[in-house]
């Protein structure tokens, strides 16, 4: 039965009951929630959500609107239910059983289901046009795809900026060894020192030069516009209506800039319509985000100032923070995040990225990697046998980047504890990276090695990792030391990765 095929009913067993319920948040509107059975049907494998045993899905139609409904269960196991989503927003979902609760599905289906839900958004997102504005700022922007190195370097963890100075640091050294040997051992180590301090104090700064825009407590929103075209026919209708979106983009700016109240999905249709590009009111949703004022309440509760912000055009979720002092500490968001988001997600990775300020983690590792480096040309360099100095060169720089797994860990604990949601921060880091946990096939069917995931030259921890810690945290009874609870806890992960259950 396609999705156009609808019934007044379903034909649940009269004798199951209502055992569980969960929500599901999502950007997409609900006129196009109505084909996400199709997508399940015909994009996901066989039309079967992974690791869920599932049979007879139908789209139905009852007196709380269109919903989806299938028989579900674990692929091994005895546990038998019926499984509803009913295609509002949020996506609501209830397990009906006569065997009563099994928790372990329920997170199962909850998990696969999230992850569908984010393959379901970007296949809509393929027929989206995303415009952002910010009343007062002198530009509008579409999300990109594409980043450059320069910003992918920069807007990273500070471990990227390490590697860079490294490389440039070793051209250093060859071309001064080539004039004067005796000065390169001397000038070299002190000018990649110097380099990599400035490098690190200037990232926020240089990653945000070519930004569209710099939020403000004057300029402090993003408007959101989701426009909706034909499915399947983007690339062609960018291209037939290039001038005309150009013009619209610039009237709603000018609109919104005269009365940022008008800031709705028929007043951006309309503005459309008179460009000439065929628009209706349903093809729109805005969304008004102030970011400035997110950052503001959440730096004031980490009891810190309010760093530089600026939004990045890039279409991929992510958030960062760089800077060693308050003057030169720069929060850096991307389009991706606040279109993928929910603004409760977004406040928690902004926490996330606010815990490494306030801890002074960039000086942690500026410090530590200077400090390795310094003696290792200094003072025990010449006992490294020549055969072993690119082995060690290795390890150290993976025991760099482990030790900086404690201090995301850190940070992932104290957003969850002093914003009081821990779960909510679970979902954020789903949403971000659910790509990598559904290849990871062992977070959807856990039981394998999972010690090449630690082993990774990655900073932070491996992302199931994260998810259960923070989806175990008893906030009624949090940990008084983080630090020290992450230590504990990632060298704990990293000692039982390998173990198989």
């Amino acid at each position: 039965m396609t999705d156009e095929h609808h019934h007044n009913v379903g034909s649940m067993d009269p004798n199951n009951q209502l055992v569980h319920t969960f929500n599901l948040d999502t950007e997409v509107g609900k006129d196009q929630l109505l084909s996400f059975p199709r997508f399940i049907r015909e994009k996901m494998a066989f039309g079967q959500l992974p690791g869920i045993r599932m049979e007879g899905l139908e789209a139905l139609v009852g007196h709380a609107g269109h919903y989806v409904e299938f028989k579900a269960g674990p692929q091994r196991g005895r546990y038998d239910s019926t499984v509803r989503i009913y295609l509002t927003k949020p996506l609501r979902t209830e397990v009906w059983s006569v065997q009563g609760r099994d928790q372990e599905f329920e997170k199962q289906l909850e998990n696969v289901l999230l992850f569908s839900l984010q393959f379901f958004e970007e296949h809509v997102r393929e027929s989206m046009i995303y415009l952002a504005f910010v009343p007062g700022s002198p530009k509008t922007a579409e999300a990109r795809a594409r980043r450059s190195l320069l910003k992918t370097l920069l807007s990273g963890n500070l471990m990227n900026l390490f590697l860079l100075s490294i490389l440039v640091g070793v051209a250093v050294y060859a071309t001064l060894s080539a004039i004067s040997p005796e000065t390169a051992q001397v000038v070299a180590p002190i000018f990649l020192i110097s380099f990599m301090l400035a490098l690190s104090l200037s990232a926020g700064r240089l990653s945000s030069l070519r930004s569209p825009w710099r939020i403000t407590k004057d300029r402090r929103d993003v408007l959101l516009v989701q426009y909706k075209v034909p499915e399947g026919q983007l690339g062609k209708f960018v291209e037939q209506n290039r001038a005309r979106i150009v013009a619209a983009k610039k009237r709603a700016y000018d609109m919104f800039l005269a009365c940022p109240g008008d800031a709705c999905g028929d007043k951006i249709a309309d503005v459309f319509l008179r460009e000439g590009i065929p628009a209706e009111p349903k093809d729109f949703t805005v969304r008004r985000i102030d970011v400035y004022g997110m950052v503001e309440r959440i730096a004031r509760k980490f009891g810190i100032s309010v760093p530089a912000i600026v939004i990045m055009q890039d279409a991929k979720p992510n958030a960062a923070a760089t800077g060693f002092t308050k003057n030169l500490a720069t929060m850096i968001i991307t389009m991706g995040l606040l279109v993928q988001l929910e603004d409760e997600e977004i406040e928690l990775v902004i926490g996330h990225e606010l815990s490494h300020l306030r801890s002074g983690d960039p000086i942690i590792l500026f410090s530590l990697v200077a400090t390795e480096y310094l003696a290792r040309v200094f003072v025990f360099g010449t006992m490294i046998p020549a055969v072993l100095f690119f082995p060690y060169i290795i390890f150290v720089l993976w025991a760099i980047f482990f030790f900086g797994k404690f201090l995301e860990s850190r940070a992932d604990l104290e957003a969850g504890i002093i914003l009081g949601k821990p779960k909510v921060m679970a979902e954020s880091l789903k949403k971000i990276g659910f790509r990598r946990l559904v290849l990871e096939e062992r977070f959807l069917e856990p039981g394998a090695s999972r010690f090449n995931e630690w082993l990774r030259l990655d900073a932070h921890p491996p992302m199931y990792f994260r998810i259960q810690r923070l989806e175990s945290l008893d906030i009624a009874h949090p940990p008084k030391h983080p630090f020290l609870s992450s230590v504990r806890a990632v060298t704990r992960g990293f000692i039982n990765a390998g173990k198989v259950a």
